[in-house]
C-alpha cells in the first residue's frame, strides 16, 4: 500500500512556469497514481488556460 501523497502546485503568468510544473505533476502521478495533485493559480492568467481540468 503506498501512502497517500497530496501535493499542491503553484506556478503560473507564463509556460516558463507552467509548463515545467505540469512535467513535475506529470512525474508525480506516474511514480505513484494515487497521489492527489492539485494546482492554484489566478483566475483570468495562462495557468487557468493550460492546466487540464
Amino acid at each position: 500500500m503506498t501512502p497517500l501523497t497530496n501535493v499542491i502546485v503553484s506556478g503560473g503568468g507564463t509556460g516558463g512556469h507552467i509548463h515545467p510544473a505540469l512535467a513535475i505533476a506529470d512525474e508525480i502521478v506516474r511514480r505513484n497514481p494515487e497521489a492527489n495533485v492539485r494546482f492554484v493559480g489566478a483566475l483570468g492568467r495562462m495557468e487557468m488556460d493550460k492546466v487540464p481540468a
